[in-house]
C-alpha cells in the first residue's frame, strides 16, 4: 500500500488543530501483516485535558473522517485514541495508557459517526469519545479528579487485504 503524500496540504480539520496548537503534523507509517497491509496515520496530541478534549472532540471526529476518506479505495479503516490516565493509589490496576478503539468498517462515515440510527453496539469513534469523557465516572476514586486523563494520540489505521 502506497502512502499518499500531503505535499503541505493537510485536511482542514488537521490545519485547524495544528493552528490551535493541539497537534503537530501527522506521521504516516506503512505496515505489513500476515493477512493484510496498511498505513497508520498518527497525530500526537498535546496532552488534551478533559476541558480541551471536549472543546476539540468534534474536530477530532472530523479529522478521523477526512483522513479515512483520503484512503477510501482501501477496504477497512478504524481509529484509536490513546489516553494517559491520572491514576491514584487505588487505581494501580488501571493501565498507565488506555486505548479506545473504534471497530473496523469499510465506510469512513459509519466508522466515525455511526450508521445514523440507534444501534445497541457502541463501536463507533463518537462513542469512544463519550467513553473517554466519562472516565471520571467509570473509574471513580481510581483517577484524580483534578487531572483524570490526558488524550495523547490519535491513530487512523487503513487496512487492505492482500
Amino acid at each position: 500500500m502506497e502512502k499518499k503524500p500531503y505535499k503541505g496540504k493537510y485536511p482542514s480539520a488537521a490545519n485547524y488543530l495544528i493552528e490551535e496548537g493541539v497537534t503537530s503534523a501527522p506521521k504516516q507509517i506503512a505496515k505489513t501483516f500476515t493477512w493484510s497491509e496498511g498505513i497508520d496515520i498518527t497525530y500526537t496530541l498535546k496532552g488534551l485535558t478533559p476541558v480541551n478534549f471536549r472543546k476539540y472532540a468534534d474536530s477530532i471526529l472530523l479529522l478521523a473522517y477526512q483522513e479515512a476518506m483520503r484512503y477510501v479505495e482501501y477496504k477497512w479503516a478504524f481509529t484509536k485514541l490513546e489516553v494517559k490516565l491520572g491514576r491514584l493509589k487505588k487505581g494501580k490496576d488501571l493501565p498507565d495508557v488506555a486505548s479506545f478503539q473504534s471497530a473496523m468498517h469499510d465506510e469512513p462515515s459509519i466508522m466515525v459517526y455511526g450508521p445514523g440510527y440507534e444501534v445497541p453496539q457502541r463501536h463507533f469513534l463518537k462513542d469512544k469519545i463519550e467513553d473517554i469523557l466519562d472516565i471520571v465516572k467509570r473509574y471513580m476514586g481510581k483517577v484524580s479528579k483534578q487531572s483524570p486523563y490526558k488524550v495523547i494520540k490519535l491513530v487512523i489505521s487503513i487496512r487492505s487485504p492482500w
